[in-house]
């Protein structure tokens, strides 16, 4: 019987001082602040992988490296479309280094760049409100700086994300005249410009809720835990009561509540049960919220009603039963929902819950629950 032949693998172990060939047939793909480099690897047995090294800015050195198995690396860090020089080598076994393929490199607008030209900022209440696109869903930061009273920039706030685009506001301000200063950043240490404004930030605070009362109106589900709970300034995770609507009633369900005092709001948190059970069960997930100035008619009907806002709560780590400690936080500080500038004031509130996590979606065993409610904005005369 013939002895086995056994396959050897590629390289050798032992080491050697033989220069590898170089790579050729180089190609480039410019890409968003970075670029794509395909190449055809030499013939070494005893080729480990290929090295490339560039600087983004002048002394500031970078190194990527794709083994034998790829025909290809990607160089990235760029924060301007002007040309970088990327030299390439092979690299063997013994660490012997072939001589350097220079290759020219010029980036694509960078996402510094595209996010900076397209943000936008003003003022909101208790300070800004911002849009941005980041279309290459890269990782940046966006950080807010005001002048002080000696007229010295200071960061105020950051923002960090990787969405393709987006709002977000950064609030504590007083309603004074502000200089403010807004610029873009990546993990390179590429900045884009400061976009600088002087604005008067909105007044806003945190509505009352000793005056805070419920209302019941035919159509509305009856509340089977405690209406005083729903704001009673208790969150933590033992806090199971507020609202809930019974099983039977299935969904969607409202409820009515009289804030006490007519407001031009800005912003709202809810706060889901949360102890182990956040983003599961009958916590709201897509829910509608109305407002009125004027005594709602006592027929339930939906006349005279505004619709302020359609909301979603959303799991930071995205679908699936694991809880992350984002998650856990985010359920902890209340899902806030940002009204527009232009809602009308209101005094009388009405939700809407049309959808729960409960599985299967909208189960007539679902109910709808939520255990505190927070308003923000400004009492009107």
């Amino acid at each position: 019987m013939p002895a086995c032949k056994q396959d050897s693998p590629r390289g050798f172990l032992e080491h050697d001082n033989t220069v590898p060939g170089a790579v050729s047939n180089v190609s480039i793909v410019p890409l968003s602040g970075a670029a794509k480099i395909s190449y055809d690897l030499p013939e070494d047995l005893d080729l480990l992988y290929v090295e490339a090294n560039y600087e983004i800015r002048p002394g500031v050195k970078e190194q990527v490296k794709a083994s034998f198995f790829d025909h290809s690396l990607t160089v990235q860090g760029f924060g301007d479309t002007i040309e970088y020089p990327v030299a390439l080598y092979a690299v063997d076994r013994s660490g012997n280094k072939s001589q350097p393929v220079t290759v020219n490199v010029k980036p694509l607008l960078s996402a510094v760049q595209q996010t900076s030209d397209s943000l936008s900022f003003s003022e909101d209440f208790g300070g800004i409100y911002a849009t941005f696109q980041n279309k290459s869903m890269s990782n940046i930061v966006i950080t807010l700086s005001i002048k002080d009273s000696l007229g010295d920039w200071m960061d105020y706030d950051k923002y960090y994300t990787s969405l393709s685009g987006g709002s977000f506001s950064m609030r504590g301000l007083p309603p004074v005249p502000t200089t403010f200063g807004m610029f873009v950043q990546d993990r390179w240490d590429n900045y884009s410009d400061t976009l600088i404004k002087q604005l008067t930030p909105l007044f806003e605070k945190e509505l009352e809720k000793s005056k805070f009362k419920n209302l019941m109106l035919p159509g509305d589900a009856e509340n089977i835990w405690d209406w005083a709970k729903l704001w009673d300034n208790k969150m933590g995770p033992t806090d199971r009561s507020g609202w809930r609507s019974d099983a039977k009633d299935g969904l969607p369900v409202s409820f009515t509540m009289d804030l006490g005092v007519t407001a031009r709001l800005s912003r709202f948190r809810i706060w889901q049960v949360h102890d182990g059970r956040e983003y599961t069960s009958s916590n709201f997930k897509q829910f509608e919220i109305w407002g009125s100035a004027t005594p709602p008619s006592g027929d339930g009907s939906w006349d005279g009603w505004t619709l302020l806002k359609e909301c979603e709560v959303k799991k930071p780590s995205g679908p699936g039963p694991d809880l992350t400690d984002d998650d856990i936080a985010t359920a902890a500080a209340g899902d806030e929902f940002v009204l527009p500038l232009d809602v009308p004031a209101a005094r009388y509130i009405r939700f809407k819950v049309i959808s729960t996590f409960a599985s299967p979606p909208n189960s007539e065993n679902a109910g709808a629950w939520v255990t505190e409610v927070s308003f923000w904005g400004q009492d009107q005369p």
